[in-house]
């Protein structure tokens, strides 16, 4: 059954997308030309899935839009018909299979393999990608935003972020961001707290770690039904700071506790 409902629509959704993209022209730190990124990966392969994954950072790269060729990884948005709904939802479906930023999802991609999920097709679940404080790409990147850019892109990107959540009901939601990020989930908490479900106590190497690099889960309401959301800290990339291998056994506990339910 195709995703939707609830009082929002897709189309609802990517104009707000849209909004968000324009509301930002005044910002020197928008990267232009681009498009508003309201998701990475294949929307239909997600529907599909029988158990929906999603991954969430900040904001998108300066680097989705590279200076020499600024439309190479969305090739069906380089002309007027940007702004088709059709289009777009194409382009962005269509990321993974035509010139993703490897370098940077490559971080995500053992612990959805972990989890039997893949960016890419093939695998048993195929995730997207979701940013929670904008869909604008920034130059430079969000830490480095000044505190007025940061409210400005926040005002619509926050909710549209809870929007579009509300519309692709996952059944599983993964981030990598810094920790004080965590109080903008505004969905309905089934917990009480955030739960330790993983603990690495030594490095991918095996040599002891100085702190224990903690994975914590928590249930929360999305549309009356239960999500899970799993938290690990971010380095320079997602999960940066454990290995491949430990990242995979990150997705499968992950897994273990989705499937062992509340």
């Amino acid at each position: 059954m195709p995703i939707g409902g609830f009082g929002v629509s897709l189309n609802e959704v990517v104009r707000k997308a849209w909004r968000a993209y324009d509301k930002a022209a005044g910002l020197l730190t928008r990267v232009t030309p681009a498009v508003p990124i309201l998701f990475f990966g294949d929307l239909g392969e997600y529907e599909a899935a029988q158990l929906r994954v999603l991954t969430v950072g900040l904001n998108p790269s300066r680097h989705e839009f590279p200076s020499e060729r600024p439309f190479a990884r969305f090739p069906l948005l380089e002309e007027e018909m940007c702004r088709n709904h059709g289009y777009y939802i194409s382009a962005l479906s269509s990321y993974f299979r035509t010139d993703p930023y490897r370098a940077w999802f490559s971080a995500f991609e053992p612990l959805l393999n972990g989890a039997a999920a893949s960016y890419y097709f093939g695998y048993g679940s195929t995730a997207l990608h979701t940013d929670i404080c904008s869909p604008v790409a920034t130059n430079p990147t969000w830490s480095r935003l000044g505190a007025i850019d940061r409210s400005t892109l926040e005002a619509y990107g926050g909710p549209l972020w809870h929007n579009l959540l509300t519309l692709l009901k996952p059944h599983m939601v993964v981030l990598s961001v810094a920790k004080r990020h965590l109080e903008r989930i505004a969905f309905e908490p089934m917990d009480g707290e955030w739960r330790i479900i993983h603990t690495f106590h030594l490095t991918g190497t095996g040599a002891p770690r100085s702190r224990p690099y903690e994975v914590r889960a928590r249930w929360y309401s999305i549309r009356s039904e239960p999500s899970l959301f799993v938290f690990g800290a971010a380095a320079q990339t997602p999960f940066g700071v454990i290995s491949a291998s430990q990242k995979g056994e990150v997705g499968a506990t992950m897994l273990e506790a989705y499937r062992n339910g509340r």
